[in-house]
């Protein structure tokens, strides 16, 4: 997967001389999708749905937050995520985007023997956004997560969307930290 990410990456950059003009890529939005993670080690995947959401501020800055639910076996796993983001064009079509935010991970063993656990910490990512053609966003980044105690990971973090006109949006997402590579794929409504 390692080698995946760098290949897109690589793409998505050599693809930035050819971008078309964009209106405006928008930092205000509501996403809803579908989850599935793959946990190394484990032969089942945990799935579930997952919300993404920004408000726009004073030009160059955003609120974030994310949301997800997913289960595997007798697990819940439920994650959260706050943060403040902000952007700085490169160009008409490119942005460097950076967020940094709270995040926690609670999860619950249902059945005999069941307990749960909740653990909270912070992540800080840094990536780029593109505006490819009219219709298409691509976004490529870094992103660490720290819980304390050693529980850190760096990893990866890709996205497409699609925009069928300037509101509606299908969305795909892509993240590789640590042990868990976790694919959404769903709609990004802009307003």
């Amino acid at each position: 997967m390692k080698i995946l990410n760098a290949v897109t990456a690589s793409l998505m950059l050599a693809a930035m001389p050819v971008l078309a003009h964009a209106d405006d890529m928008s930092y205000r939005y509501f996403q809803l999708g579908y989850l599935e993670t793959d946990i190394d080690g484990v032969s089942s995947h945990a799935d579930g749905f997952g919300t993404r959401g920004a408000i726009g501020f004073a030009e160059n800055f955003f609120l974030f937050t994310e949301y997800s639910a997913q289960e595997v076996a007798n697990i819940d796993v439920d994650q959260y995520a706050v943060g403040l983001g902000g952007h700085y064009a490169m160009s008409d079509t490119v942005d460097l985007v950076g967020r940094a935010g709270w995040t926690k991970v609670e999860a619950s063993v249902s059945g005999t023997g069941g307990g749960s656990f909740d653990d909270d910490g912070y992540l800080v990512a840094a990536g780029v956004r593109g505006q490819v053609g009219e219709y298409v966003q691509l976004e490529a980044g870094v992103i660490y997560q720290d819980f304390g105690g050693g529980s850190d990971d760096t990893g990866a973090e890709l996205a497409a969307r699609y925009h069928f006109n300037k509101r509606w949006a299908a969305a795909v997402e892509y993240q590789d930290i640590g042990e868990l590579s976790t694919i959404m794929a769903g709609v990004r409504v802009s307003f």
